[in-house]
């Protein structure tokens, strides 16, 4: 700074002029600060630009007189501090007050005034909140505060003004706060004591206080919204409008958590049953979501299956036998999802939808039906047969009824185009099956009730008689009627004799009139039946063995023994038809001379 020449009693006075500082573009106007002289602790602080006119008085309260410059009158009324910060108007050696010489050691006389030409300088500081730089936007969490200092090196700060979002400027007075999720702008400068106000600042941000949002799609099989098969997965998606997600975190049930890992992921390593599958997101500046909770069914277990043969059956140790009537009933149950559909199929034919129970096609032999059942979310039992079913029994078509046959027993006799038989002949049913095996065999007699037939009968009754019968196998496969026609003869042969002689008296024995021939008489034997004829004449004579009459037609009593003389005879004739029905005969008469 100029020296200027001692003056003894020397006041200066300075009058400020006003200054303006310029608003920044974009910003809310800014206040006018008038640039001014400011005393704090003795100091003088002049605004720098500020001209000075320099007056002096002789007293305290004297005229003030204009201080001139002769030797530089251009750069006085004003004059102008040129050094920042302290500057001095000055004599060139002090006097003492009392006896007005100059004090020893020389000193000189100094007037201290402070120019201040250069703005506060301010700055920011953001603390309490979480932040995160996406290369163009600096976000802020939960808990900003932002504070504003400012230094000034000469008359120091007066004020801090702020604007938030291009509100009018106020004075800033403590910390800010800022809510909401939006965008911000801060402006902020100073002014310090003697006018001078700095350029704006601005600082621009984003408050980001809410935590993304997230949700989950279930990717695959799912039954009523909530029942999903071993092969579902989930996938899970979170948005963020500011900051953005920084990371999604999943756990089922009561597990850790696991970071996603931006792919659906699987629950098929749970167990079946009910869980819950929870998640939430959090954004770059840790907003942290409240835990979304889903739950959900994990179903891994497949439908069971009954089967059920309905109708005509016989089983054996190694096959179940069934008939074209028989009908497979299939019933499934699922623990959870339902059953979608029960799928079967007969021999190489290829897999049908089950929807009633149903018979099997009618060829002879062995069937083989596979089934499996499929639940609401695929879960499908492993391929079965009804035979495995039944305890590993295969399952045979029993289609043929049994073919049962008729004999006789003796006696039976046939002749031209009717069988004869007695009341002894046994009737006798036999029958075959080559499947399921003959469970009865019917019969009636001449349309009679029904008789299941346990063993060999006889017919008792003599005539002409119908025997219909027919064989029923353990499937009830019934076969056709059959009927044989057969006469019942009980009736045996009538026997006839004839003397060669009339009787030439008569003589009675115990009570008994018998009567007389003579010893030449012959007595001739013979016997008619009514059906199926006399087979054999046999007598005995007085009790002995019985012969054969054996020449009807010649041959007489007589001839093979003669009669003796004066002697009672009892001759037993026995006549037998074709059957063995036998009559018999006792002829008693008296030979005489």
């Amino acid at each position: 700074m100029r020296n200027f020449s001692p003056f003894q009693q020397l006041f200066v006075a300075a009058f400020l002029l006003p200054s303006t500082i310029l608003v920044a573009q974009n910003e809310p106007t800014k206040p006018d600060f008038e640039a001014r002289v400011y005393q704090n602790n003795g100091n003088i602080y002049v605004q720098k630009q500020l001209p000075l006119y320099l007056k002096f008085s002789t007293e305290p309260n004297g005229t003030n007189y204009d201080l001139k410059s002769k030797s530089t009158p251009e750069y006085t009324d004003p004059m102008y501090l040129d050094t920042e910060g302290i500057n001095y108007i000055r004599s060139k050696w002090a006097v003492d007050k009392n006896t007005k010489k100059t004090i020893q050691p020389q000193q000189e006389v100094l007037y201290e005034i402070y120019a201040d030409g250069i703005a506060p300088k301010s700055s920011t500081s953001f603390s309490g909140a979480p932040k995160y730089n996406n290369g163009s936007t600096q976000f802020y969490g939960k808990g900003l505060k932002v504070d504003i200092t400012s230094r000034d090196g000469v008359s120091g700060v007066e004020h801090i003004h702020f604007s938030k979002n291009g509100d009018a400027y106020a004075k800033y007075t403590t910390s800010l706060s800022f809510d909401g999720d939006k965008a911000h702008r801060l402006y902020y400068f100073a002014n310090d004591n003697v006018g001078n106000a700095e350029q704006s600042r601005s600082n621009a941000f984003s408050v980001d206080i809410s935590a993304p949002k997230s949700s989950h799609e279930i990717v695959g099989i799912v039954h009523n919204g909530n029942i999903i098969a071993p092969s579902t997965k989930f996938k899970l998606s979170s948005n963020d409008a500011l900051s953005g997600v920084r990371k999604v975190l999943y756990s089922y049930d009561s597990r850790n958590e696991n970071n996603y890992p931006g792919y659906p992921v699987t629950a098929n390593y749970l167990s079946d049953g009910e869980h819950t599958l929870k998640y939430h997101a959090i954004d770059r500046v840790e907003n942290d979501e409240n835990m979304q909770n889903f739950k959900f069914y994990l179903d891994k277990i497949a439908p069971v299956i009954s089967v059920e043969v309905q109708g005509d059956q016989y089983a054996t140790s190694s096959r179940m036998f069934v008939s074209s009537r028989t009908k497979i009933n299939m019933t499934a149950t699922d623990n959870k999802a339902g059953v979608e559909s029960i799928q079967y199929k007969v021999d190489a034919n290829t897999y049908s939808t089950f929807s009633s129970a149903f018979t099997l096609p009618t060829t002879n032999g062995v069937r083989n039906i596979s089934y499996y059942a499929v639940d609401n979310v695929k879960n499908r039992t492993s391929s079965n047969t009804v035979a495995s079913a039944m305890g590993n029994k295969q399952v045979y078509m029993d289609n043929r009824p049994p073919t049962t046959g008729i004999s006789y027993s003796s006696p039976k006799f046939f002749d031209r185009d009717t069988l004869f038989i007695n009341s002894k002949t046994n009737v006798i049913l036999r029958s075959s099956d080559n499947a399921s095996g003959v469970q009865t065999i019917n019969y009636t007699v001449n349309g009679g009730a029904a008789t299941t037939y346990s063993a060999p009968f006889q017919i008792p009754n003599e005539g002409n008689h119908s025997i219909k019968f027919r064989a029923t196998d353990r499937v009830n496969n019934v076969e056709q009627e059959k009927e044989s026609k057969v006469f019942v003869d009980n009736t045996p042969p009538i026997i006839h004799h004839n003397f060669s002689i009339q009787p030439i008296g008569n003589k009675s024995k115990k009570g008994e009139t018998v009567n007389i021939y003579p010893n030449y008489t012959r007595l001739y034997l013979g016997a008619t039946d009514k059906h199926c004829g006399t087979d054999k004449i046999t007598y005995s004579m007085n009790g002995g063995e019985f012969y054969e009459y054996s020449s009807p037609y010649t041959l007489d009593v007589s001839e093979v023994k003669r009669f003796g003389k004066n002697k009672f005879y009892t001759v037993v004739v026995r006549a037998e038809d074709k059957l063995g029905n036998q009559s018999e005969e006792t002829i008693n008469f008296y030979v005489g001379e």
